[in-house]
């Protein structure tokens, strides 16, 4: 009949959790720190490894600023986001526990319940459910008290369901989805009527959505086997009619529509959906059962002949169907999955979710029906996601690898400095710097204690004063009393000269003697700094941190392979298990059409040769 129907957890709602604590919403301006910028951005991406592996970083180096309170929280709805509900409660109720400026805590708590819901933990839901306080927007005041419904429902506790199926408004559409599984409820307890009352609660209202539409087409099929248990054929026929033929419930519809006219003996109208469904492939189980079931009508009005035809026809059909799911069958089993369902690690999942894009194979019918089933569906998601953090590690170890390399060049550069005597340069144009920062300092002291300008005399003034010296020792000596006189006043004249320049020129060898002091200092300090890290060069900081990395990743890289294996394996069971279901189905039905025939032979119909 009609299971609980649970809609789909979008991945936008869960971002829309990861979204609501402070800062996190507000426009760029408010990003003060590169790291946290970069992990809102994979955040806004939908890429929540990316996300959440930047933000572990920036917690373990402290690069987060003043973003650091409001990391842990975006952390916990990243953590949620990706999956790991468990972390992000721990989280949630560490953080929570405590009045925290910005944060939407019945939000928060709203989206731990539903994924504990959708994971089917009751007590772990309605523990958070309990949580709330006053939800702020309708539609989710609206799904949680869906959520406590469905809750109920599971419980048996159909007064609780009631109550908070009460709170619903009827324009909302979790009203539609209470209403379906109250009837699903009612259907299990052979509440036939009330079933079919619930059902037929989409009747008058305008449903744009197509997830509404596709559970309305649910909630009358679901109608019309309730009404057909109830015996009530006509009441079965209406409802089955309200299914869309473009609807995933359309086949089982049409089955029963067959049903009920053949209830009511009118076999001729029962042929019509039947001959429907038997121009569609065999996967479809109602498809099989009307291959069966055009023939039986079939008898039932007489004609044995065309009985027969039909069942032979369905034999040939059910056989053949029979084989390519023995094909499938061994094909899962054998072959390599990710390449049996045309899966990249870096593409895209897009066609678990469409009809019209899954892989072009012989298979495709089978994933068709396959990825129907919550248990694939639930089972391919975390292979996915074992791929995805597989492919991750690798790309770290690969990081890894190159920055090894990196810091190998490097402590190479390091060893040609030492070694090639990069430092004894340095150190020597030190000394140099030494040298004339002394003949500068003494040619500065040597002028102030003597009141020399000659101190400062260049090159070409100290050639005119040892020829004036010399031209006076020769004059004494060969006592040329005018000459010495013209020399004196020579002399004078350079004496006054020097005398003229001494400020200039002490102004200028007081700012070379700074230039030189300045140039030394900074060779000083290149020099102890260049002696420190040689100190600290000699052995890598890097290369063991390097390795106590590489380890951890190759033991994480060992964890997920297994665990990849593991999930692989159970991917390749549940779709051989579904496959082996229905090649067991496809072995009964064919059972029944060879008996049927050997039956009509056996019989010697009118029209009928064997």
């Amino acid at each position: 009949m009609a299971g609980i129907f649970t809609p789909a957890l979008a991945a936008r709602s869960l971002l829309a959790l990861s979204l609501l604590f402070a800062g996190v919403a507000s426009a760029a301006e408010s990003v003060q720190a590169l790291r946290y910028g970069v992990s809102l951005y994979y955040l806004y991406q939908g890429d929540y490894f990316e996300s959440l592996t930047e933000l572990m970083v920036g917690q373990e180096l402290a690069q987060l600023g003043p973003h650091q309170d409001n990391a842990e929280l975006l952390r916990g709805g990243v953590s949620l986001s990706y999956g790991m509900d468990r972390e992000a409660e721990q989280i949630f109720q560490a953080l929570l526990s405590e009045p925290r400026e910005g944060v939407d805590r019945d939000r928060a708590w709203f989206y731990l319940a539903k994924v504990a819901w959708q994971r089917g933990e009751l007590d772990r839901a309605s523990a958070a459910l309990a949580q709330l306080r006053q939800l702020q927007q309708p539609a989710l005041v609206h799904e949680a008290n869906y959520l406590r419904a469905s809750i109920a429902l599971r419980r048996g506790d159909m007064q609780a369901a009631n109550a908070a199926a009460q709170a619903i408004p009827l324009d909302s559409p979790w009203y539609f989805y209470t209403a379906y599984n109250m009837g699903a409820t009612a259907a299990a307890d052979q509440q036939w009527q009330s079933a079919s009352d619930y059902f037929r609660s989409f009747a008058d209202e305008d449903l744009y959505s197509e997830e509404l539409k596709s559970l309305r087409d649910r909630a009358y099929t679901a109608s019309g086997y309730a009404q057909m248990a109830a015996a009530d054929y006509a009441g079965a026929q209406a409802d089955f009619t309200q299914v869309r033929l473009t609807s995933p419930m359309s086949d089982r519809a049409l089955l029963g529509y067959g049903w009920a006219s053949i209830e009511t003996e009118d076999y001729l109208a029962a042929l019509s959906p039947w001959q429907v469904l038997s121009e569609k492939p065999p996967v479809s189980q109602s498809v099989r059962e009307s291959l069966l079931a055009i023939p039986y009508a079939y008898e039932q009005l007489g004609r044995d002949g065309l009985a027969l035809h039909n069942y032979q026809d369905a034999a040939a059909a059910l056989e053949a169907e029979l084989d390519a799911v023995r094909a499938a069958i061994e094909l899962f089993q054998a072959s390599d999955l990710q390449s049996l369902l045309q899966l990249e690690v870096e593409g895209s999942d897009e066609w678990l979710f469409g009809d019209d894009i899954l892989p072009l194979s012989d298979q495709a019918p089978y994933l068709r029906h396959l990825i129907a089933s919550h248990e694939f569906q639930s089972a391919m998601k975390e292979m996915r996601d074992l791929q995805r953090i597989d492919l991750h590690l690798s790309r770290s170890a690969q990081r890894l690898q190159v920055l090894g390399e990196a810091d190998d060049e490097q402590q190479l550069r390091w060893r040609s400095v030492i070694e090639e005597g990069g430092r004894d340069a340095l150190e020597q144009r030190y000394q140099q710097l030494l040298v004339q920062l002394d003949a500068v300092e003494q040619k500065i002291a040597s002028a102030e204690k003597q009141d020399d300008g000659r101190a400062f005399a260049d090159a070409e003034r100290r050639q005119q004063w040892q020829r004036v010296e010399r031209a006076q020792q020769l004059s004494a000596a060969l006592d040329k009393p005018q000459q010495q006189e013209m020399l004196r006043l020579y002399r004078g004249l350079l004496i006054w000269d020097d005398s003229e320049n001494y400020t200039e020129k002490r102004w200028q060898a007081q700012r070379e003697l700074a230039q030189l002091q300045g140039l030394a200092e900074q060779s000083q300090q290149g020099l102890a700094a260049l002696d420190q890290t040689i100190g600290r060069r000699r052995e890598s900081g890097f290369a063991p941190r390097i390795a106590v990395m590489g380890t951890r990743i190759d033991a994480q890289l060992a964890t997920v392979d297994v665990a990849l294996a593991e999930s692989e394996q159970g991917l390749r069971q549940v779709a051989v298990a579904e496959l082996e279901a229905q090649a067991q189905q496809l072995s009964r039905s064919l059972g029944q059409s060879r008996l049927a025939i050997a039956r009509l032979y056996d019989r010697g119909s009118v029209g009928v040769s064997p």
